[in-house]
């Protein structure tokens, strides 16, 4: 019959001719995608300074701040920072004492399931994860020594809070309509009619701790702020922000790209809760504590979206931020 060792030998030939081309342009391919994913790991965890000088970002008058929060999304306001005895006193609270100062191991049992950004800790725990090494202690495990220090504070940034809020902007009307969801929230923490501080936690970043997900703290139009316990810098993991992202303000986006914070013990940092952010990992030797209040509208309660929502502003984040960190490398001011 037909065959036989002449007709396999054409037939292998004919591989290894078909692997001697096709083979090298599989190792350029892979080589090709390996550089990609690189580059662009590389491109992600640049760490760029929000510059007050030159992006506007930082203001020593409440004028200023509520611009700067209406343009950019964020803001830095010089004349609200906290004294040194007032920030020795948070470290003080009972709340402070406990603080994580490493990474925790957690029981096998203690694992849940949940989406990127979950809270991954049971809920009876008063240190809880939101990503790798970064644990919050939220209000509802503050005792009443550490709310009495907290809301001393809170008593020096409500100028702020409720200018921004009697400012407002043309967006609330729309987001208001397109919220359905309602909240129950109590009066008391109630700061002006319709407006309430929907968190209030101590936070920390620990050596070793990892990134956020890029984040939106709320897709209606509300207040968050930031204050540092310790200077925050891009080595420790100071918040990385998309300036401009709280309104789809592509120019500033592109031109801007992400930022990170950097301010001095004691800070107000403030920002629109619209503004796609994140947390970065600390790589230093000492924890990065600080403190988070945040303020939103009764009819428009965050998050605001759900978890589709959620993954899509991730990958919106980290897509923007690999784009503009390309163009500052290629393009550097």
């Amino acid at each position: 019959g037909y065959g036989g060792p002449a007709h396999s030998h054409i037939i292998m030939a004919a591989a290894n001719q078909a692997a001697s081309r096709i083979l090298p342009k599989l190792v350029i391919a892979a080589a090709a995608a390996g550089g990609t994913l690189f580059a662009c790991h590389h491109l992600e965890n640049q760490r760029r300074i929000l510059d007050g000088k030159s992006d506007g970002c930082v203001s020593s008058t409440l004028p200023g701040a509520l611009s700067s929060l209406q343009t950019s999304g964020v803001a830095i306001v010089g004349n609200l920072r906290l004294t040194p005895n007032m920030v020795n006193e948070v470290k003080n609270m009972p709340a402070a004492n406990s603080i994580p100062t490493q990474l925790k191991r957690r029981q096998p049992q203690q694992r849940r399931r949940g989406p990127p950004g979950a809270n991954m800790m049971p809920q009876d725990e008063p240190w809880r994860l939101s990503a790798y090494g970064r644990y919050h202690c939220l209000e509802n495990h503050l005792g009443d020594e550490d709310i009495r220090v907290l809301e001393q504070i809170e008593q020096q940034i409500l100028p702020l809070v409720q200018s921004f809020f009697r400012e407002g902007d043309g967006d609330e009307s729309l987001e208001s309509s397109n919220t359905t969801t309602k909240t129950t929230t109590s009066t008391t923490n109630t700061i002006i009619d319709g407006v309430y501080r929907s968190e209030l936690q101590l936070m920390t970043a620990v050596p070793g701790s990892g990134n956020q997900s890029w984040h939106k703290d709320n897709r209606a139009r509300g207040l968050s702020i930031i204050i540092p316990l310790v200077d925050f810098t891009p080595e420790n993991g100071g918040t990385q922000l998309l300036l401009g992202s709280h309104n789809n303000n592509w120019p500033l986006f592109a031109n801007g790209g992400a930022r990170v914070i950097r301010a001095p013990t004691g800070s107000v940092v403030a920002y629109d809760s619209r503004t796609v952010h994140r947390g970065l990992g600390n790589e230093t030797s000492e924890g990065r504590p600080a403190l988070i209040f945040c303020y939103d509208r009764v009819e428009t309660p965050p998050p605001g979206c759900g978890t589709l929502g959620s993954v899509g502003t991730s990958y919106q984040g980290r897509l923007v931020d690999i784009l503009t960190g390309a163009r500052n490398v290629l393009s550097p001011k």
